[in-house]
């Protein structure tokens, strides 16, 4: 392999509190060293490139991806989810365990990190089932999980509606010094909702989902954690209400992190009356109110990272054929017929986010709701906390030479029809952003080069 010599970028490191020109030298899979712009004169035999106006970063890592394999290649595959990932600056991606069979044994762990050698883009770290088959009922066995490759553990689609089970859990699992990624829901009150529960659901005649869904079972889930002494993390966090439990959680001592997606730092329930089905996901978009609390939840530190929760669906898991010609971007959907409105609500839940994810934590850097340094720390430096990854999520010497390069200002507008993944299950279509991901280095290789892309 050679050696990578990546001149005058703005290194952005949080960890290693970096912010500034510098020249980053790879070798041999690592970080060899990161001196001060102008540092090196030139490296024999290394591919250097030119980060004049570019961020380079430590590898963005996401904390919770679906990658549907094995079970659902008609929606995404190993291959497909990594390369997408690596096209979106991802270095490194957590595949929850609802595939089919459920990764709830090793084999199934085992499997999946094969075949993500094959894929020679971003690194998968699988995550395990926290009960067999997610039925919330029995334990898998954590140890031999873990040691097949688990870093993290989670039923996420499902919440662990037993207390009984959730306890035990945190109790064989915390002592194995990794968390669970809880999925938080009262299903006795999401009931057969579509959306958020509101004026937008009335208008379009569909049942909602309250607020209370998402806090009542993280406010259970927080006291147990608390009782246990034991982390946990919340998964794809919505709502103004669960920030208020969240903080007041941290200040009495609970071991809780917690992740925002794009969608929902983007979105309101708005969304859903010109996207229909492809703005339809658990837990539901929310208000303006919320949208913006999780802006403010980001800058404050409240939230600590941000994830996609990329969900890749086929068209006929959407119900396309029946519920698409219904919605339109800048064409709000009329009052559904009870017929439409239930099919809504069994449309699959969630959005493709590996492609899109950078630009729109870009928008708030733009927008000046974060700095750049509070961005790469929750796309980075934090997931690689909660995933136990070591000395991933920083450029300090000696560490994986896993990054991302960054064009702040290249813009570009979002076309499904190019993704990488498998799905095109977006509400971002046509949306024009500004920033993306322009090379993925993992272990010191470059898995995706968008200047190669511009060249074609």
């Amino acid at each position: 392999m050679k050696p990578v010599l990546l001149l005058g970028g703005r290194v952005i490191d949080p960890a290693a509190e970096i912010d500034g020109a510098y020249d980053v030298f790879i070798s041999d899979g690592e970080v060899e060293s990161v001196e001060p712009a102008g540092a090196f004169a030139s490296i024999a035999d290394a591919d250097v490139i030119d980060c004049s106006g570019l961020w380079v970063v430590p590898g963005l890592i996401d904390p919770h991806v679906h990658l549907r394999d094995p079970g659902f290649p008609e929606k995404e595959t190993i291959l497909t989810g990594l390369r997408a990932a690596a096209a979106g600056g991802f270095t490194t991606v957590a595949a929850m365990a609802n595939t089919s069979p459920v990764n709830d044994v090793p084999e199934i762990t085992l499997y999946m990190i094969d075949r993500a050698r094959e894929a020679l883009a971003a690194q998968l770290l699988p995550v395990a089932a926290v009960t067999k088959g997610l039925a919330g009922t029995e334990l898998v066995d954590a140890e031999a999980m873990a040691q097949a490759g688990a870093r993290l553990f989670s039923d996420d689609g499902i919440p662990i509606d037993s207390e009984t089970v959730f306890s035990a859990a945190l109790d064989r699992i915390s002592p194995l010094g990794f968390a669970i990624s809880l999925h938080e829901e009262d299903r006795t009150l999401t009931g057969q909702g579509a959306m958020n529960a509101g004026e937008n659901s009335k208008r379009l005649g569909v049942a909602g989902i309250p607020v209370g869904a998402e806090s009542k079972r993280l406010r259970r889930d927080l006291a147990i954690a608390l009782g246990a002494q034991a982390h946990v993390h919340i998964a794809h966090i919505s709502t103004a209400e669960a920030l208020q439990l969240l903080r007041a959680a941290k200040r009495h001592g609970v071991q809780v992190s917690c992740e925002v997606t794009p969608h929902h730092f983007t979105l309101d329930d708005r969304a859903v009356l010109e996207w229909g089905p492809d703005a339809r996901m658990a837990p539901p978009l929310r208000t303006v109110e919320d949208v913006k609390a999780l802006r403010e939840a980001m800058a404050d530190g409240t939230i600590d990272m941000i994830a996609t929760d990329h969900a890749p669906h086929d068209p006929i898991s959407k119900r396309m054929d029946r519920l698409g010609p219904l919605f339109g971007h800048g064409r709000p959907a009329m009052r559904l017929s009870p017929e439409n409105a239930e099919m809504l609500a069994h449309a699959a839940n969630g959005v493709v986010g590996l492609e899109t994810a950078l630009s729109l934590a870009l928008r708030l850097v733009h927008d000046g709701v974060i700095e750049p340094a509070r961005m790469v720390e929750m796309m980075s430096t934090a997931p690689a906390q909660l995933l136990r990854l070591g000395d991933a999520g920083t450029l300090a010497s000696g560490a994986r030479a896993d990054i991302t390069i960054i064009d702040p200002e290249c813009e570009w507008t979002v076309d499904p029809a190019s993704f990488l993944s498998k799905s095109r299950n977006t509400p971002f279509a046509g949306m024009k952003l500004k920033g993306r991901a322009l090379m993925t280095i993992v272990a010191g290789q470059i898995v995706h080069d968008r200047r190669e892309v511009v060249k074609l």
